[in-house]
């Protein structure tokens, strides 16, 4: 049986005392001490005192300190302003986690290199762990220099979110000089997309081309037989039988039907980013996958409703839809204006975490108002392989094992 020793309680303690602001008043007076130049400032004014008033060495301290000063400050500010700095993605969309070249091209006006810039704040997320910030080695003079970077965004988004700055605290790291980038061009990134095995397993009541169903049709497997009627085509009679019967007789075939669906994405992050993450990128895999298969839908994302469109353009509009939502999510509800004929489908959370998804097929059971089946997604595990069997009816899969 391992054991477990308990932790001890004066280390804590002293851990706490070191950690904890007692006079949180006081930090509007001491905040420049925060900064490295805040204390060259101090070192500064202890060494002039002490030439004053103890030894001429002070002196000698002091004059070194106000040149160091002077050229951690100096180069800094000259850097940024003799320099211009753009920067733009090769691509202008990718997936999240997929890697994004991006070209910074940097202007040199002065006759000398600039070393120490650095570009920060690009793909800044409030909050996010992620370290975009990149450093220019070395700006050759009198010269325009690329520089290749490249990026992998953990997280949907338009970027950037906010101005990107170039900064500079070449030689000392005393002080830090920021301007804005002359020219940033934007970069959108879509939720990662998981592939879903399967097809829907609702069926509805809208004729297609292809698919299963039992409407009636000109096309599809056979239902029965039934009395002729006036415009039926002859190639459609079924002479075996109206010869038994002594009158015209017409083969009966179901035609694929499809499903009419109204889909809502509840876009609220209650604190917790990582499960809306997964969420959206839950929602995007469905929906990419039943546009994919031409079934007709409405989306609702948060309070935004979409018009889809066929082809590509129509999953640009998913996509790009998923990337507006905002990294902590919108807190408007969800507007459910839903079709009493049409099926729906509603991708939310619960308390512990989990996706929910609830499908509602309105011919699943007519008695009791329409079949509610509920799927959970659970968090911390492998997302893809649970997206992929997301629908648990495989149609023919057991028929061909």
């Amino acid at each position: 049986m391992a054991i477990v020793h308990e932790a001890s309680k004066q280390a804590g303690w002293l851990s706490r005392m070191m950690t904890t602001d007692f006079c949180p008043w006081a930090n509007r007076f001491v905040y420049w001490l925060k900064e490295p130049i805040g204390w060259f400032v101090l070192a500064t004014a202890i060494s002039i005192l002490i030439g004053l008033y103890f030894n001429p060495i002070g002196w000698t301290v002091a004059a070194s300190l106000t040149g160091l000063l002077a050229v951690g400050v100096a180069w800094p500010l000259v850097a940024i302003h003799v320099t211009t700095c753009q920067l733009r993605p090769r691509n202008d969309c990718i997936h999240e986690d997929d890697g994004c070249q991006m070209l910074a091209s940097v202007r040199n006006r002065v006759p000398i290199p600039v070393w120490g810039l650095v570009v920060e704040g690009y793909l800044d997320c409030e909050g996010d762990d992620a370290l975009p910030t990149v450093g220019l080695a070395c700006v050759p003079p009198l010269c325009v220099s690329d520089f290749g970077i490249k990026a992998n965004p953990s997280l949907r988004g338009r970027y950037p979110i906010q101005a990107p700055l170039i900064s500079c605290s070449f030689p000392f790291g005393i002080w830090t000089a920021r301007r804005k980038l002359t020219t940033t061009q934007s970069l959108t990134v879509w939720p990662k997309v998981f592939p879903v095995a399967g097809s829907c397993p609702i069926v509805g009541q809208a004729n297609a081309e292809h698919g299963d169903g039992s409407r009636g049709g000109r096309s599809g497997d056979f239902v029965g037989v039934r009395a002729y009627r006036q415009g039926d085509s002859a190639k459609h009679i079924n002479w075996v039988a109206s010869a038994r019967v002594d009158s015209l007789v017409v083969t009966e075939r179901g035609g694929p039907q499809c499903v009419e669906l109204d889909v809502f994405v509840d876009t609220s992050c209650r604190g917790r980013r990582n499960q809306l993450a997964d969420r959206i990128r839950i929602a995007a895999s469905v929906l990419i996958h039943l546009h994919q298969s031409n079934v007709p839908m409405r989306v609702t994302i948060g309070s935004r409703a979409l018009r889809l469109a066929t082809g590509s353009k129509g999953r640009r509009q998913i996509l790009d839809a998923m990337a507006d939502v905002p990294a902590d999510g919108w807190d408007e509800p969800v507007e459910r204006t839903a079709i009493s004929n049409r099926a729906v489908i509603e991708f939310s959370s619960d308390d512990a975490g989990h996706e929910i998804i609830r499908i509602r097929d309105p011919r699943g059971g007519r008695r009791a108002g329409g079949r509610l089946t509920t799927k959970q997604i659970r968090s911390g595990e492998a997302l893809a392989d649970q997206v992929r069997e997301f629908w648990t009816e495989v149609r023919d899969a057991d028929v061909a094992a």
